[in-house]
């Protein structure tokens, strides 16, 4: 039987892994974005869809593309910096030292020390979307291997649903980087984002190529985020990242016995049935909601995953 802190360890592991990666593509379509803007005002959105604003003020540094950038790869007291994720992942990696294979440890220390040395590196915004790359490349490595290698055991089993429900909670994130305004006083003044720019986000989610074999040339933007949230057959769309997650639920049930109890099943059909639901025009104001509100879900199952498998004392 597996302990629940060993269990925690491997979800957490995953989770990291995933936002390490989330981040790259995050910072890869914002600087596309910000590339046909004359202030760096555009780089303001990524900061709200962290609610970092705050933390970002603390530092003293001016809102400019290259502080922001800085802030989200390599500051080592923000927690929700690659570098953070890093660190994090590594330390939770660090427990399972005995649980997970060799080559995925190795893997996950050269993946951190790469990271880490971007501290002392210093670089120009034209060298972002390569060292985003990189970053990128670095995390499809390490799920490589751990795909690869790792036997498929309970500790396998929470890596794969904390990296689902990461990924789902990610890919909200990365859409909603457009309409976060929507929160605000002024909401109607919004304008929407056009082609291009969902390019640019299909591109980043490794989606673009799907979507063009999916639909016409000149489909309209509102079918873009609808492929990101709800085709199934699509890597990075939420709907299949929370099918993975549902099913690595179920198969903890079923192979190891780690029955998920009423909470965890409650909060799981409360997320598929939100995530059958879409707007019936993804744009927009109702598009912003329903992200918020899909977020909400990913969270409650969290939580309830945390209350069943890792403190179930508590």
């Amino acid at each position: 039987m597996l302990l629940s802190r060993f269990a925690d360890n491997a979800f957490w592991l995953g989770r990291y892994m995933e936002r390490a990666e989330s981040l790259a593509r995050l910072l890869m379509v914002t600087e596309s974005f910000a590339a046909d803007q004359e202030s760096d005002e555009a780089w303001e959105p990524i900061l709200s869809v962290f609610a970092d604003g705050a933390a970002f003020e603390a530092r003293g540094k001016a809102l400019t593309a290259l502080n922001v950038a800085r802030f989200y790869i390599a500051d080592a007291d923000n927690p929700n910096s690659v570098l953070g994720a890093a660190h994090m992942a590594k330390e939770n990696g660090r427990s399972l030292r005995h649980l997970i294979s060799t080559e995925s440890w190795r893997q996950l220390s050269v993946f951190h020390a790469d990271i880490a040395a971007l501290k002392k590196r210093r670089f120009s915004l034209s060298k972002l979307s390569d060292i985003c790359s990189d970053i990128r490349d670095g995390c499809f490595t390490f799920r490589g291997v751990m795909e690869a290698t790792c036997y498929r055991d309970e500790v396998w089993r929470f890596n794969q649903l904390g990296a689902a429900l990461e990924r789902a909670d990610q890919v909200t994130r990365l859409i909603d980087i457009k309409y976060f305004r929507f929160d605000r006083d002024d909401d109607d003044a919004v304008s929407p984002p056009d082609v291009a720019w969902w390019n640019t986000l299909l591109r980043s989610a490794s989606a673009y190529h799907a979507f063009q074999r999916r639909h016409s040339f000149n489909a309209d933007p509102a079918d873009a985020a609808k492929f990101l949230l709800c085709d199934a057959h699509l890597p990075l769309s939420v709907t299949n990242a929370a099918e993975a997650a549902f099913y690595q639920i179920d198969r903890l049930d079923r192979d190891f016995g780690a029955q998920p109890g009423a909470d965890v099943k409650s909060a799981a059909k409360a997320l598929g049935d939100r995530l059958a639901a879409p707007p019936a025009r993804a744009q927009g104001r109702s598009l912003h909601r329903y992200l918020d509100q899909i977020q909400q879900a990913v969270n409650a199952l969290a939580k309830s995953l945390n209350d069943r498998y890792f403190s179930p004392a508590a």
